[in-house]
């Protein structure tokens, strides 16, 4: 990308000083662009990991793996990944302003390389668990690493676009999971994915640091020195203005923090009620985001498409799943701003309501028909989930935790979905597990009716003081 930078005399710009003679237009490239890449790379491996289970345990118990896999090893397996990443948040958030966001991103592929060889290299279902534990701890702290730095290095007109490309990325992921497991086995497939870790380390060891952190570590210098080479800067000069910007967003920033942090009401306004509403509605949607049987879906495609007898390769439509996804993260991105996030909570939560309750009446047929799939209906659970993902995603999907609690308290979530998943079929049928899921969604869908408030084309403050304030008659006045 080009730039336009004035060439100039800062004492000029104090003093006011500034001459046409004085401008000069200095042309330089933008060299953003290797470390976007090298960190969407990581958020690929975000995909990989949480989609491994949905080839590899079919293709572990196919071979006879360990000597076989029980329920509950196969449970262990699959959830050991989000137990992992329930720690990933405290830890991620500790590491971020400690050692920086680049260092956060090499400390992290520690644990994803060694979880990878561990899977890969596995003698027993134990060793197999903790690796997954391991990625689980890498790719929570991923999520939020990877956020926070591309959204500090971008510059403002395309760190949406850039944000985007996480989402991108993670699809790409998953995508890339189960197209190389429907070709693969399962330990080529680790084994990809411990290169895939080690690219990832050497890579972010090159990039730039945070300009943002390293101003509010005190190194004005240094971060004119990273900013230049992310900008490909020649010239201090280039950078001086954004640079100063940066330095004053950033002051402005902390001065608030310490505000408030100081502040003697800090725990009087928590507490009001108002605050506690938001804190509530937020928490909720993690509970109905979650309980909607998302990760389910995503770690066991390919177990549910094999217990569904359809007529195509349970890989394959694991596959068609993955480019579903890919294809409502761009969808998203149209409908977010032409039509609310509140419609579209209604419209993914009843849609996906519809959705598994019609999954559950197809695994019902097929139980009451001896275990076979009744003809005619084969292509229900292939149509039904491709809508389910289309669906989570243009609404209930994109809502992510905000603080390290509540990343936390949204992988116990996930944890609780995925290790109970296989449990819940065996105790009570896959029929009732889906119209579980759908009750959950339909709760949430009559909830967001009730209490959340639509957020498009409001400023914070003025949701805070619409929405959440004690007094709803002096906002009116």
């Amino acid at each position: 990308m080009l730039h336009l930078a004035v060439d100039m005399d800062s004492k000029e710009i104090e003093e006011g000083t500034i001459t046409p003679q004085a401008i000069k237009i200095v042309p330089f490239q933008s060299k953003i662009r290797p470390q976007i890449i090298t960190t969407l790379i990581a958020c690929v491996e975000v995909g990989t990991v949480l989609t491994w289970t949905s080839p590899a345990l079919p293709d572990l118990e196919k071979r006879n793996t360990f000597g076989g896999l029980t329920i509950s090893e196969k449970s262990w397996i699959a959830s050991a990944v989000t137990f992992g990443a329930i720690f990933s948040g405290p830890l991620a958030g500790y590491i971020l302003d400690r050692v920086g966001r680049r260092k956060s991103m090499v400390f992290l592929s520690f644990p994803l390389i060694i979880g990878w060889v561990l899977i890969a290299f596995s003698p027993s279902v134990v060793f197999m668990s903790i690796g997954r534990f391991l990625t689980g701890i890498a790719i929570g702290g991923y999520i939020l690493v990877c956020n926070v730095y591309l959204a500090e290095i971008s510059e403002q007109r395309i760190r949406g676009t850039i944000m985007t490309g996480t989402c991108i990325a993670l699809g790409g992921g998953m995508l890339l999971t189960y197209v190389l497991g429907t070709f693969f086995s399962w330990f080529v497939l680790s084994v990809v994915n411990i290169c895939i870790s080690i690219i990832i380390l050497l890579t972010i060891r090159t990039v730039p640091e945070s300009p943002v952190y390293l101003i509010h570590k005190g190194d004005k210098k240094k971060a004119g020195k990273e900013l230049m080479r992310l900008r490909g800067a020649t010239e201090f000069q280039q950078i001086e203005l954004e640079l100063n910007e940066l330095q004053s967003s950033t002051l402005k920033v902390e001065t608030q923090a310490q505000k408030s942090t100081e502040s003697p009401s800090l725990w009087r306004n928590l507490t009001r009620r108002g605050s506690l509403k938001a804190i509530g509605i937020t928490f909720a949607l993690m509970v109905f985001q979650q309980l909607c049987g998302v990760n389910a879906v995503i770690f066991f495609a390919a177990t549910i498409f094999s217990a569904a007898q359809t007529n195509l390769d349970a890989n394959v439509c694991a596959i068609i799943i993955g480019v579903d996804i890919l294809f409502a993260v761009f969808l998203t991105s149209f409908l977010i701003d032409k039509l609310g996030r509140r419609m579209l909570l209604f419209i993914s939560l009843l849609g996906l309501t519809v959705c598994l309750s019609c999954l559950g009446v197809f695994f019902y047929l097929q139980r009451k028909n001896d275990g076979i799939t009744p003809s005619g209906i084969s292509w229900v659970p292939l149509v039904c989930l491709m809508l389910f993902m289309i669906l989570y995603n243009i609404g209930i999907g994109p809502l992510g935790p905000a603080s390290a609690a509540a990343t936390s308290f949204n992988w116990l979530l996930a944890f609780v979905v995925t290790k109970t998943f296989e449990d819940f079929i065996n105790l009570f049928g896959i029929h009732m597990c889906f119209w579980f899921f759908a009750a959950i969604c339909f709760i949430g869908f009559v909830f967001c009716l009730l209490f959340v408030p639509e957020t498009k084309g409001k400023t914070l403050d003025e949701i805070q003081r619409q929405y959440f304030t004690e007094d709803k008659k002096l906002y009116k006045q």
